[in-house]
């Protein structure tokens, strides 16, 4: 009888040594500065999150510092390989955008899987996708732009921040759906898009709220339509595009948080809680409000899922239109 009662409790003690092996693995992190890859230029969306996360996750991780590194280039992927390649220890994470999760549409020789070679930790913001059209169209509605662009005998012309960007693809996916045969013009950047859209040298654009809200409160660019499934708080007088007729368009952005795949449970449920943590103080979620975002801070199991959703949806939409990179 000891025997047996000694064989039913080696599985609990072994359970309970593991156990104490990974919180004892949880405790000693971080044991170096935290890097934050951003893999798209400075001052933009993604950059502003990535910063406010360095700012007030120290405070999470035991004081150690966390710094942010800007890797742009090749449409996201080149920070976003770095990460991929970095040693899974939790030291290194990466701050991608929903674009990412469909990279390998866009340039099927990809040498990394956007999806599977991650760990999710969290989705740090969701943000509204709005459409645009410069303050030199002589139309104020969707409704307007519609009968514009049907009856217009030049093409219209829709601005981006860069081919395979998610306004591209939005830009593009509208398009045929709405059979208006715009013409893509891609740029380096919102920036430069929207200098030319305001200049009257393109016709319309999609971007964030946030990225195009101070042009519209100016009066350079007007807001057509929220593209997401829901009219925006700040503006509840302007539709979306489902309403308008085109039930089946439907875009929205977000930021998650990656690890190298192989980071242990231990490690990323750390960084999911102190992220969290962040982003339920007040002052970050107005901070995110005021560039045009939404805290949300998911679990991990949410934030994969958002990954694969995005990957299917959109690579199918890339795949359709013939969108490639390489």
């Amino acid at each position: 009888m000891k025997t047996f009662f000694k064989y039913c409790l080696l599985p609990v003690t072994l359970l309970l040594g593991a156990s104490s092996a990974v919180m004892g693995q949880a405790i000693d992190f971080p044991t170096q500065p935290v890097r934050i890859v951003v893999p798209y230029p400075a001052g933009g969306l993604a950059d502003i999150t990535a910063r406010l996360l360095a700012e007030h996750l120290p405070g999470k991780l035991g004081g150690q510092t966390v710094v942010v590194e800007n890797r742009p280039g090749a449409n996201g992927t080149i920070g976003a390989m770095l990460v991929a390649r970095a040693k899974p220890d939790g030291h290194t994470l990466g701050l991608v955008v929903s674009s990412h999760a469909f990279s390998r549409a866009l340039m099927p020789r990809l040498r990394f899987n956007p999806v599977d070679d991650f760990e999710a930790i969290t989705q740090v913001t969701a943000t509204s996708i709005v459409m645009v059209a410069s303050a030199e169209l002589p139309v104020s509605t969707f409704a307007q732009f519609m009968e514009y662009a049907r009856n217009s005998k030049e093409q219209i012309v829709f601005a981006s921040a860069g081919s395979g960007s998610n306004v591209h693809v939005f830009g593009q996916w509208f398009s045929d759906m709405a059979k208006l045969g715009m013409l893509h013009v891609p740029y380096k950047g919102s920036s430069e898009a929207h200098a030319d859209l305001i200049a009257g040298r393109t016709h319309i654009t999609f971007d964030t709220l946030g990225a195009v809200l101070p042009h519209i409160r100016s009066g350079k660019l007007k807001l057509l339509a929220a593209a997401g499934p829901k009219r925006l708080s700040q503006f509840p007088n302007v539709p979306t595009i489902a309403e308008s007729g085109f039930p089946d368009f439907s875009a929205d952005s977000w930021a998650a948080l990656l690890a190298p795949k192989g980071t242990p449970a231990a490690l990323i449920a750390k960084l999911q809680e102190a992220v969290a943590e962040v982003l339920a103080r007040d002052d970050v979620r107005e901070r995110l409000e005021g560039a045009g975002a939404k805290a949300v801070g998911s679990t991990p199991e949410q934030a994969k899922q958002l990954l694969r959703r995005d990957e299917q949806h959109y690579g199918d939409l890339v795949k359709k239109m013939g969108i490639q990179l390489n």
